[in-house]
């Protein structure tokens, strides 16, 4: 399945993210501000991390842990997957747009066939 990361941070900041996480990327697409005008809310990252994928981003499951993400991902009709590991609240993040919010990535895993579509 591909995927990338899509920050609204620039790779200055990014990057040292990335590196403790040990994402290289020359190898994993990773888009940052600084390649789009515009940052979350808006959602230029998530198109542009799609075209990047070469899939179209109706198609795409977008998890975030903001309610910026959530706006960004029903901006561009990407399925927005919620986390709650941002500081908002579940509630929050469905009023923004989150189809389902899990506590943390590893919940999202166990529970990955809800938000998956069937090929």
């Amino acid at each position: 399945m591909p995927w990338a990361i899509a920050t609204s941070g620039r790779m200055e900041t990014a990057a040292v993210d990335l590196e403790a996480l040990g994402i290289d990327p020359a190898t994993v697409a990773v888009l940052t501000r600084d390649e789009v005008k515009y940052a979350k809310p808006d959602p230029d990252l998530f198109v542009a991390a799609a075209a990047k994928l070469g899939i179209a981003i109706e198609t795409a499951v977008v998890v975030g842990d903001a309610v910026w993400d959530m706006l960004a991902a029903t901006r561009c009709r990407a399925l927005g997957v919620g986390l709650l590991s941002g500081g908002y609240g579940a509630t929050e993040l469905r009023e923004a747009g989150a189809i389902r919010v899990y506590e943390a990535p590893a919940d999202l895993l166990r529970h990955i066939d809800e938000v998956g579509g069937r090929r």
